[in-house]
């Protein structure tokens, strides 16, 4: 789902890689809620942010400023969302993706949680994808 996003938008493809090799410097989270509460959480490392904005913006590494990372982030988090929410059938609409830097905790209750670590070849960008079920509320 994500390749299907990336490649296209900025020609990066991701596989997937054994583990996360960094600590996560910011992380776009985008909640689905609804009968079936969704999450979509990307996150990646400082020097992976700048490569991907560079991707995005058409410009070098070094120009990439926090903001170009932030709206890369949440661009990506929406359309991979949006693949989610097709591929899972869910009837909902898509919440507005929210950027954490890489210290602050994304959920305190999170039901099942899927965590897949990808790297691309180009560039060696490499991104964590989760999409994170949640427990409904009584």
């Amino acid at each position: 789902m994500v390749n299907s996003v990336t490649t296209t938008m900025m020609n990066v493809k991701f596989s997937l890689a054994k583990e996360s090799s960094g600590v996560a410097y910011r992380r776009a989270v985008l909640p689905i809620p609804g009968v079936v509460p969704v999450s979509v959480v990307l996150a990646c490392d400082q020097a992976s942010c700048h490569q991907l904005g560079a991707r995005l913006f058409c410009v070098t590494p070094a120009e990439v400023d926090v903001a170009m990372i932030d709206d890369t982030l949440r661009e990506l988090a929406n359309i991979t969302a949006g693949q989610v929410k097709r591929a899972m059938s869910l009837d909902q609409a898509l919440g507005l993706p929210r950027i954490l830097d890489g210290a602050e905790s994304w959920s305190s209750s999170i039901d099942g949680t899927q965590l897949v670590h990808l790297k691309a070849e180009i560039d060696g960008i490499e991104m964590d994808v989760q999409i994170a079920t949640h427990p409904r509320s009584s």
